[in-house]
């Protein structure tokens, strides 16, 4: 797993997917992400890939649906439109809960041709995840119900690091021998003599 440019498509879908739940329509098929995301919460999300993963949803009130998405800034925003028919004062909010968390492991590759504490991450681990999405119903500030919306499981990833196994610059040069200096008094180091004698 790299840092890459692509996806996208699944912010869209995810961002549709969160307001389909709002405004309460009924969703026929969702799938999470292989591994977690960032920019939602967990079991928030709604990916797109091939034909497998898909986000399918179905009007289930009695009159037309007008869904209208607006790009502007970097920002993307979903408006459905259609004829409220909920109890006055109903209002709804979702809550993501963690029932397990998988750490990601490392795969470590020696490399003798690094020097010794070279150390490089060439692959992000992710840490998997199983969630739940819950949504609540109140009326008039008062909950009336917690419903399940869906279960997610997300896949943990190891980080692949490589780490350097070859002689460092200093082990790999030749060890010169130790000279001894001469010796010499504390004057001669010191200051200069003013007499001959240290000199002959």
């Amino acid at each position: 797993v790299v840092d890459s440019l692509g996806g996208g498509i699944c912010q869209v879908s995810t961002t549709l997917y969160n307001a389909v739940l709002r405004a309460e329509l009924e969703v026929v098929q969702r799938s999470n992400h292989s591994m977690a995301v960032g920019y939602v919460p967990l079991a928030a999300d709604a990916a797109l890939a091939g034909t497998w993963k898909d986000l399918k949803f179905k009007n289930n009130t009695s009159i037309p649906l007008y869904v209208e998405s607006v790009y502007t800034d970097g920002k993307i925003t979903f408006n459905i439109y259609g004829q409220e028919t909920r109890a006055a004062g109903r209002t709804v909010s979702f809550t993501s809960e963690t029932i397990s968390t998988t750490p990601f492991t490392q795969v470590i590759t020696e490399d003798p041709s690094k020097p010794a504490g070279y150390k490089s991450t060439t692959s992000a681990g992710h840490t998997g995840y199983v969630a739940k999405l819950w949504k609540h119903v109140y009326l008039n500030g008062v909950e009336q119900s917690v419903e399940l919306v869906n279960k997610s499981s997300y896949q943990a990833s190891p980080a692949y690091v490589t780490v350097g196994t070859g002689q460092t610059q200093a082990s790999a040069q030749p060890q010169q021998p130790e000279t001894q200096a001469p010796e010499t008094s504390a004057e001669t180091t010191t200051q200069p003599n003013t007499t001959d004698t240290t000199q002959q």
